[in-house]
């Protein structure tokens, strides 16, 4: 990456950031609009970075552009977090028992190079869409020889899970260690034992997110 473009990157980062928090934290409620002038004045970038900070939080799912209206904020609950946690904990533990007998040695050599550039990725804001990028491979990895199509189609729309990387740049090696784990049940070949520790997996994020922001929630009650 050159200069000029990794300075745009670290803009963009900083952007997304700042919004993320903001949404997270309260400050923007649920159905407020996101004018795109005001935020890059507040924050002291041009609108460009703004609109793709956007993109980002829509692809998390923290706003909706919505026509004529622009960006929307739309907010993640604890509720939310609790719902979709605990229901992608039950069915990506389906999906990965069903998956493991049918996994090839290209699929566990794919898994294996996947997890060992996570863990050789010095983590930051600059590192953190290619490291999403392998997170969502490793899981898609995992499920891939899942033969049940509904379950598969129903884990990849339950939504969110991008955000959590964003948001838990601390509980990196806690993560690593977990996919780790992961892997290894995997080459011993027992699919209740993977179920078992992808569920664990989900469920930590879910507790860490949580924590996460309930921290937020009290530094901007202060």
């Amino acid at each position: 990456m050159d200069k000029k473009s990794e300075e745009k990157s670290t803009v963009v980062n900083y952007v997304t950031a700042s919004l993320r928090k903001a949404i997270l934290n309260g400050t923007l409620k649920k159905g407020d609009r996101l004018i795109q002038e005001e935020w890059a004045e507040r924050l002291d970038v041009s609108r460009m970075p703004i609109r793709e900070a956007l993109t980002k939080l829509q692809i998390e799912g923290l706003v909706e552009m919505v026509p004529h209206k622009g960006a929307i904020v739309t907010p993640i609950t604890r509720d939310d977090i609790e719902e979709i946690y605990h229901t992608r904990s039950m069915l990506e533990g389906l999906a990965v028992e069903k998956s493991i007998p049918f996994l090839t040695d290209e699929d566990k050599n794919r898994l294996e190079e996947t997890l060992i550039q996570m863990e050789n990725l010095e983590i930051s804001n600059e590192t953190n869409e290619r490291y999403i990028r392998l997170n969502a491979m490793f899981h898609e990895t995992l499920r891939k020889g899942c033969p049940w199509p509904r379950v598969q189609k129903m884990v990849e729309t339950l939504g969110i899970s991008p955000i959590a990387p964003n948001l838990l740049i601390d509980y990196y090696t806690e993560t690593q260690r977990e996919h780790r784990m992961i892997y290894e049940a995997v080459l011993r070949g027992d699919p209740a034992e993977v179920r078992a520790a992808v569920e664990y997996h989900i469920l930590r994020t879910k507790n860490n997110l949580i924590t996460y922001m309930e921290l937020l929630n009290s530094e901007n009650s202060k």
